[in-house]
């Protein structure tokens, strides 16, 4: 879904970046399926923004500032305008389509990054609250440069969600319930957590254009997919675009 691309999407941005002092402005195009019931697959654009001034960075939609940065670690604030999972009650199947809309939360953060020493391998803790609850993510990722063009970034990463969250995300009020003849009962979800695996690749045509794509999957746990408004909580999503840098 549209706030899972845009997670992947800075993180692709954060590890494939051409230069830290550049600034890079581009478009691309996101496509995923929807964990809802008879929601239709989504695609749309996405900017592909990478600016640092100073302390200050935006990666993809996210707005960050850095509090502490060295050769290893770096700490920082952040805002994501476009957290949580946000359906249009109309867009699902007939039977489910009764629901309230549940909508994209601002959330506000802490992420820590840190090189382990191990291979290569960085890792990044991210935790951020909202009007509708909190999120954590834990990742791991790695940098493979191909050659002087081509860097692949494999990842892999836990997130947990509070009881807030997936309840107003994935929980069905008693209304709900009887106001949906596929719905049969009210569903109180608890807090949860997804595992997903990405593949990020970032080619650089000449020292100011650079292509991007990206691919992952993430399935949820059985608080989300016990829903009777989820399909099957695993999303799968794909996506590419071009960058230009200044």
């Amino acid at each position: 879904m549209k706030k899972t691309l845009f997670a992947l999407l800075a993180l692709t941005i954060s590890a494939t970046t051409l230069a830290a002092d550049k600034f890079g402005v581009g478009v691309g195009i996101g496509i995923t399926d929807n964990v809802y019931k008879g929601a239709d697959t989504e695609a749309f654009p996405m900017p592909l923004l990478d600016i640092n001034y100073g302390d200050l960075y935006v990666k993809g939609i996210t707005v960050g500032y850095n509090v502490y940065k060295d050769d290893v670690f770096a700490a920082s604030l952040f805002v994501n305008p476009l957290g949580g999972f946000a359906v249009d009650g109309d867009d699902l199947a007939k039977g489910y389509d009764n629901i309230d809309d549940r909508d994209f939360q601002a959330m506000f953060g802490l992420r820590l990054d840190a090189k382990t020493g191990f291979y290569g391998i960085r890792t990044g803790l991210t935790a951020e609250v909202g009007e509708h609850g909190a999120e954590g993510k834990a990742s791991l990722f790695k940098i493979y440069s191909v050659n002087d063009k081509l860097t692949l970034v494999p990842s892999v990463h836990v997130k947990g969600y509070s009881g807030d969250y997936t309840d107003y995300y994935f929980g069905v009020t008693s209304d709900e319930a009887r106001n949906n003849k596929k719905i049969d009962r009210e569903y109180k979800a608890d807090a949860a957590y997804s595992i997903g695996f990405n593949l990020a690749a970032d080619y650089k045509l000449t020292d100011n254009v650079a292509l991007m794509a990206f691919l992952g999957v993430e399935r949820f746990s059985s608080e989300v997919s016990d829903s009777p408004i989820v399909e099957d909580g695993v999303i799968y999503l794909v996506g590419a675009g071009a960058k230009y840098y200044f």
